[in-house]
C-alpha cells in the first residue's frame, strides 16, 4: 500500500488533530500524498507483543486430529501440552506449521501489532528448521528472534543447538528452567551465551502454582552479578499470583531492572487450576501486573499462544488480553487503564528496544486507528481495530 501523507481527525491524548508523516515518522509540517481520514477515531502507538509463539500456532485442529487417532485428548496441563507438540509436530500434514507461523504474523498484524518477540523453538528434533522458518515469514512485522529451548538444555545437543542459533543469527538467547532437572545450571548457560554474545535474556520462568518453587531470585541475582538491567525479561511467573504477598519478589525484578510479560489467555488456561492437596483450592493465575508497574517493573501483556494446546482461545488480539487483564485485576481507575494501554504499548516497546512509536513528532509511524472516540474506552471496551499503520503505510 502507498504510504500515508496525513491523519486527518486523529483522537490522540492531545484532542483531535491531524498528524503529518514523512519518510515513516510524525513531523510538523504537512505535505502532499495519500490522506486517511480517522473520523474522529482513537489513534494509538501501534501494539508489540514481547512473548508470541508463531512456530506453534494454529496447530489445534491437526493437533487434535492426531490426539483423536491416538484415542486420547487435550488437557489444560503445561507438560501434557509441551508433550503433545513434540510428539506430533513431525507427524502433522506437510506445510501445518509454517502456515499456521505466516497466518499468525498476519493475524497480529490486523490486530495492531507491528513488532513482536518470536519465541523460537530451538531442538533437536527441529534443529535450527523453525528459525529458518521465521526468517521465510511474508510479512511486515518487526520480529525479534528468541532461541528458545521449550524441552530444556539436558536434551544431547541442545546447548550447542543454542550456541548455533545465536551465531545464525537469533537476536535474543531464551531459557525455560522449569522443565530441567536443574534450573540452576539451565539459568547459568543462558546468562553464560547472553554474556558471550551480547545478547539480551528472555525466559519462560516460575509457570507453576507453588511460590515455593520460584526461580526469581536466582534470576535477579545472575542480572545484577553480569550488569544486565534492562536486559532481561521474564514470562508468565505464575507464582507471583499464588503468593501470598508478592511485594518482596517484585520489588527485586524492579531492582534487577527485569521486565515482567504476562500473557492472560495462556495463564488462566494452563494454571490455577485446584489441587487436592490443598483441599480444592485453586490460586490465581495470571502475576499482579498493576501491582507489579506501582512498584516500578517494566509490564507486558502479551499473546503468547494462539490457538494450539497451550491456549486453545488465543486470538492474537492484545487489546482484548488487555481488557481480559483489566477485568481479571479490576482496573476501575483511569490510572490502571493507562498501564494496562502501556503494557501493550509503550511496556514491551521498550522491552525489544525499538525507537519511540506513536501519535506524535518524531515518532516512528506505526500506529492504530481503534473504533472508539475517548482513549478512556480503548481497554474497557477493546473496539474493533479500523486501520493499521506501519512505517506510515497502511497496511491493515
Amino acid at each position: 500500500m502507498p504510504p500515508l501523507a496525513r491523519i486527518t481527525r486523529a483522537r490522540t491524548a492531545d484532542g483531535l488533530a491531524d498528524l503529518h508523516i514523512e519518510g515513516g515518522r510524525i513531523t510538523d509540517a504537512p505535505g502532499p500524498g495519500e490522506v486517511f481520514d480517522a473520523a474522529g477515531r482513537v489513534v494509538l502507538p501501534a501494539f508489540t507483543d514481547a512473548h508470541v509463539h508463531l512456530d506453534k500456532a494454529f496447530l489445534l485442529p491437526a493437533i487434535e486430529d492426531a490426539l483423536a487417532a491416538e484415542g486420547t485428548a487435550l488437557t489444560p496441563d503445561l507438560g501434557d501440552a509441551i508433550a503433545a507438540v513434540a510428539r506430533l509436530r513431525d507427524r502433522l500434514p506437510a506445510g501445518t506449521v509454517a502456515a499456521g507461523a505466516q497466518r499468525a504474523a498476519d493475524t497480529l498484524l490486523r490486530n495492531g501489532t507491528t513488532a513482536a518477540r518470536a519465541m523460537v523453538e530451538i531442538d533437536p528434533a527441529t534443529g535450527l528448521d523453525l528459525l529458518e522458518l521465521h526468517r521465510g515469514l511474508d510479512t511486515r512485522l518487526d520480529l525479534q528472534l528468541t532461541a528458545f529451548p521449550q524441552r530444556g538444555l539436558e536434551l544431547p545437543g541442545q546447548t550447542d543447538l543454542m550456541r548455533a542459533a545465536m551465531r545464525e543469527g537469533a537476536h535474543v538467547v531464551g531459557g525455560c528452567p522449569y522443565v530441567d532437572a536443574d534450573p540452576a545450571a539451565h539459568l547459568d548457560f543462558v546468562f553464560g551465551l547472553a554474556e558471550a554474545t551480547g545478547a539480551p535474556v528472555d525466559l519462560h520462568l516460575d509457570f507453576s502454582d507453588d511460590p515455593a518453587a520460584s526461580q526469581i531470585r536466582l534470576v535477579a541475582d545472575r542480572t545484577r552479578a553480569l550488569g544486565l538491567q534492562g536486559r532481561v525479561a521474564i514470562g508468565h511467573v505464575t507464582t507471583l499470583a499464588a503468593m501470598d504477598d508478592p511485594d518482596q519478589a517484585l520489588a527485586a525484578l524492579a531492582d534487577a531492572g527485569i521486565a515482567l510479560a504476562v500473557m492472560p489467555a495462556t495463564d488462566l488456561y494452563l494454571a490455577g487450576h485446584p489441587r487436592a492437596a490443598s483441599g480444592g483450592f485453586a490460586t490465581r493465575s495470571v502475576a499482579p501486573v498493576l501491582r507489579a508497574a506501582e512498584l516500578g517493573v517494566r509490564v507486558s501483556i502479551a499473546n503468547n499462544n494462539l490457538c494450539n494446546p497451550f491456549a486453545p482461545y488465543g486470538n492474537g488480539s492484545q487489546l482484548q488480553a488487555a481488557w481480559l487483564a483489566g477485568l481479571l485485576f479490576r482496573a476501575a481507575a483511569p490510572a490502571d487503564r493507562r498501564v494496562l494501554l502501556d503494557a501493550i504499548t509503550a511496556g514491551p516497546a521498550a522491552v525489544l528496544g525499538l525507537p519511540e512509536r506513536g501519535p506524535v513528532p518524531g515518532a516512528v509511524a506505526d500506529l492504530v486507528v481503534v473504533d472508539a472516540d475517548r482513549l478512556g474506552d480503548v481497554v474497557v471496551q477493546s473496539p474493533r481495530i479500523a486501520a493499521v499503520v506501519k512505517d506510515g503505510a497502511l497496511v491493515a
